[in-house]
């Protein structure tokens, strides 16, 4: 049923995040592409392969502005849903990460208060939360040494930087010297 699957807030946050990507990229790049429909194409592209770590590159988006680049490193960030092979920290996790940011804001307001994290109208545990927080803080430690290790190599901070996300979050290119047209 249509109407149950689109209730489904991962999906929906999913499909927003390609859709506000592609828009923002496509106005970025429109001038540099001809027109607004060619970047609109090369846009929804660029964004659809990097979101679901596919890795394709149909221009060489590295020399795209600054502006579209950064949307595609988030991007490779993100990554793919829940239950997908694809990389990346997962948009249901990022659900539930700022859900648990927001109420333990909430909680120094409001120190008495007791929320629970909802997600499609369930319930998630406090463990699995607490599980996702230490996740990324992992992720974000791995990165880091990962990055100092490869800065060894004494390439560029972009190219370093976005070697080690790519390779993280199995996504393929990155930019620089890893970019699509690069090697």
């Amino acid at each position: 049923d249509i109407v149950k699957v689109w209730k489904n807030q991962e999906l929906r946050l999913y499909l927003g995040i390609i859709f506000a990507s592609t828009l923002a990229i496509a106005v970025n790049i429109s001038s540099q592409m001809g027109s607004f429909a060619k970047g609109l194409q090369h846009g929804f592209f660029q964004v659809s392969s990097i979101i679901t770590t596919t890795g394709f590159a149909a221009v060489d988006y590295d020399i795209w502005p600054e502006f579209s680049k950064t949307i595609l490193f988030l991007l490779t960030l993100i990554g793919a849903c829940a239950g997908s092979t694809g990389g990346g920290f997962k948009v249901s996790r990022l659900v539930v990460l700022f859900r648990s940011i927001r109420n333990e804001i909430s909680q120094v307001v409001h120190p008495r208060s007791v929320k629970k994290i909802h997600m499609d109208g369930k319930i998630i545990p406090d463990g699995m939360a607490r599980s996702i927080r230490i996740y990324l803080m992992i992720y974000v430690v791995v990165y880091l040494v990962s990055f100092l290790l490869i800065s060894l190599d004494n390439f560029d901070f972009t190219t370093n930087f976005t070697a080690i996300a790519a390779n993280l979050n199995n996504v393929g290119p990155g930019l620089n010297m890893v970019g699509p047209a690069g090697n």
